[in-house]
C-alpha cells in the first residue's frame, strides 16, 4: 500500500486542539439573542437508559454518554409567538479531556419515519470517535418525542420521558439554537461535563433534517449565530443568493437529489455530489436493524467486538455478496457515503479554523443526459465526486430505484473476470484511484485503509486463495 495512504489522524487531532484553544474569543462567546435553556438529568424510568443511545459499550473506546433534558421558552418569530418546551439531547463525549479536539457535532436527527434516526452520527461514528469529537443527538422536532408508536420516547418509557413537551415544529429552529447555546456557553449543568473550550459547533442533518437545516441557515442563523458551520446532506437548495449563506455550508448530495440547478454563490458554500450514492444506505440500515433494533427491544448493550463485527458487514460496498443488498430502503444501497460524510466534516472543521481557515474543494458536478442523471455501461452515475468503488466498480449501484433507498447488484464472477482478469489487476486499479481520492481531499487517509482492506479481502470473488495485498 502506498505510504501516502498511511497518514495518522493523531497529528491532525493535536494540531486542531492547539489552534482551537488559541481561539477562545473567536468561538467561545455566547450570543445574546439566544436564551440559555435549563439543563437537567432525566429520571431512571422503566428502561434504565435513553432511547437511541449507543447499542454497544463506548467506554471501551474512552467515551461516555449522557442524556439530558433541555427546557426553556422557545420563540416562533414568523408568528411572533412563544411557548414553553422540554426536549432531550444525548451527548456522547470523550471521557478524557485530553482526547477532546474541541469540535461538537449537533445532529438534527431525522424523523421521516416518525421516530428518530441520527443519520450523520451513524455515518460518521468511526471518524468522530477516532478524532476526538463530541456529538449530540438533538430531538429538535415534535415527531421525535411522541407519539407515532413504540419507537418514540414518551411511549417507549412514559416514566422517564413524562416531562417532555414539544410545542410544535414552528419552534424547532429556536429550540435547536438554545441547545447550541447550552453546549457553547453552558450555565448550570454543562452537557459536555467540563470538557475544555472553546467549542466549535457544526450542525448536520440528512434528508428532511437537511431541509430543516437549510431553512435554519436562511432564517435563524443570521440572528442566532451560535453554530459555526453546517453539513446539509440529502436535501436543501443550491440557491443562497449572490451573497451566499450566513455561515459555511457543505452541501452533500446523492444520486437521488441530482438536478441541473447551479449554485448561486461559492461564498460560504461548497457542493459535493457523490456518484453512486443513494439517499439512505446499507451502513445506516444494517446498523439500525442489527445493532439498534436489539438494544431497543431487549435493553442489552453489547461490546466493541460486536460493533466491529457489525461494521465489517455494514461497510460492504458490493464487493461481497449479502442478501440485504437487495433490500430496498432498509439497507440495499451499499455505496460508501460514510466516507464522504467523514471527509466533509473534516473539511468543515478546517474551514472554520479561526487561525487559518481552509475552504473545502468544490466538487465536480453530476453529468446529465436530457435533463436526467447520466449513467455508464454498468448503470452507475456519471460525473460528480467519484470515490474508488465507482471508478473501479465491483457492483451496479441502483441508487434511485426505490426513492429513499436503492439496491446493490454485485457483479458476477464472469463480469469481474471480464473487467479484471485477476484480483491483482482489480486491486492495482483501486489502489491508484484511492490515492487520487485522498490527494483530492474526498477520502480521508484512515478511510482509505478501510477501503483497501475490503478490496484486498475481495480476492475470494476470483476464487483465489486469501493472501496479503501489496
Amino acid at each position: 500500500m502506498p505510504k501516502a495512504l498511511h497518514i495518522s489522524g493523531r497529528c491532525r487531532r493535536g494540531w486542531l486542539t492547539s489552534v482551537l484553544l488559541l481561539a477562545v474569543a473567536a468561538s467561545g462567546v455566547a450570543t445574546a439573542s439566544v436564551p440559555n435553556p435549563t439543563i437537567s438529568e432525566p429520571p431512571v424510568g422503566l428502561r434504565g437508559h435513553a432511547l437511541w443511545d449507543s447499542w454497544w459499550d463506548l467506554s471501551e473506546v474512552g467515551y461516555e454518554e449522557h442524556e439530558f433534558f433541555v427546557s426553556g421558552t422557545a420563540s416562533d418569530t414568523a408568528r411572533a409567538q412563544t411557548a414553553p418546551y422540554t426536549t432531550r439531547i444525548i451527548v456522547t463525549r470523550p471521557s478524557d479531556p485530553e482526547r477532546f479536539n474541541g469540535a461538537v457535532l449537533l445532529d438534527w436527527v431525522n424523523v421521516t419515519a416518525q421516530f428518530e434516526n441520527a443519520v450523520d452520527t451513524v455515518e460518521a461514528r468511526q471518524y468522530l470517535l477516532r478524532e476526538g469529537w463530541a456529538y449530540v443527538h438533538v430531538s429538535a422536532q415534535a415527531a421525535g418525542i411522541c407519539c407515532a408508536g413504540p419507537f418514540t420516547p414518551k411511549l417507549w418509557d412514559p416514566v422517564r420521558y413524562e416531562a417532555l413537551s414539544h410545542p410544535g415544529d414552528a419552534f424547532a429552529f429556536n429550540i435547536f439554537s438554545q441547545v447550541a447555546q447550552a453546549i457553547r456557553s453552558p450555565q448550570g449543568i454543562d452537557p459536555l461535563g467540563g470538557l475544555p473550550g472553546p467549542r466549535t459547533l457544526i450542525a448536520a442533518g440528512q434528508s428532511q433534517s437537511a431541509s430543516r437545516l437549510d431553512s435554519y441557515v436562511r432564517s435563524e442563523q443570521p440572528q442566532a449565530g451560535v453554530i459555526d458551520a453546517f453539513l446539509i446532506h440529502g436535501g436543501g437548495s443550491k440557491d443562497h443568493g449572490e451573497a451566499g449563506p450566513a455561515a459555511p455550508v457543505l452541501h452533500l448530495l446523492s444520486d437521488l437529489e441530482a438536478n441541473t440547478s447551479v449554485p448561486t454563490s461559492d461564498t460560504n458554500y461548497r457542493l459535493w455530489e457523490i456518484a453512486g450514492s443513494a439517499h439512505s444506505d446499507f451502513w445506516i440500515g444494517y446498523a439500525q436493524v442489527a445493532g439498534q433494533g436489539p438494544r431497543w427491544a431487549t435493553g442489552l448493550k453489547r461490546s466493541k467486538t460486536d460493533a466491529d463485527a457489525l461494521d465489517a458487514v455494514a461497510g460492504n460496498y458490493g464487493e461481497q455478496l449479502h442478501p440485504m443488498l437487495a433490500t430496498c430502503i432498509v439497507a440495499g444501497a451499499a455505496f460508501p457515503m460514510r466516507y464522504a460524510v467523514n471527509a466533509a466534516l473534516d473539511h468543515l472543521l478546517a474551514w472554520v479554523d479561526p487561525s487559518d481557515p481552509v475552504a473545502p474543494p468544490t466538487g465536480p458536478r453530476f453529468e446529465f443526459a436530457a435533463g436526467t442523471l447520466a449513467r455508464d455501461q454498468h448503470g452507475n452515475a456519471l460525473g460528480g465526486i467519484r470515490l474508488p468503488p465507482i471508478d473501479v466498480p465491483a457492483a451496479r449501484y441502483v441508487s434511485t430505484s426505490c426513492g429513499l433507498g436503492g439496491i446493490t447488484v454485485p457483479f458476477t464472477e464472469a463480469e469481474l473476470l471480464a473487467l479484471y482478469p485477476t484480483h491483482d489487476a482489480y486491486y492495482e486499479q483501486i489502489v491508484a484511484r484511492t490515492a487520487d481520492a485522498v490527494e483530492a481531499g474526498y477520502l480521508l487517509p484512515e478511510d482509505s485503509a478501510d477501503l483497501l482492506a475490503r478490496a484486498c479481502a475481495m480476492r475470494n470473488r476470483w476464487l483465489e486463495a486469501a493472501r496479503s495485498c501489496s
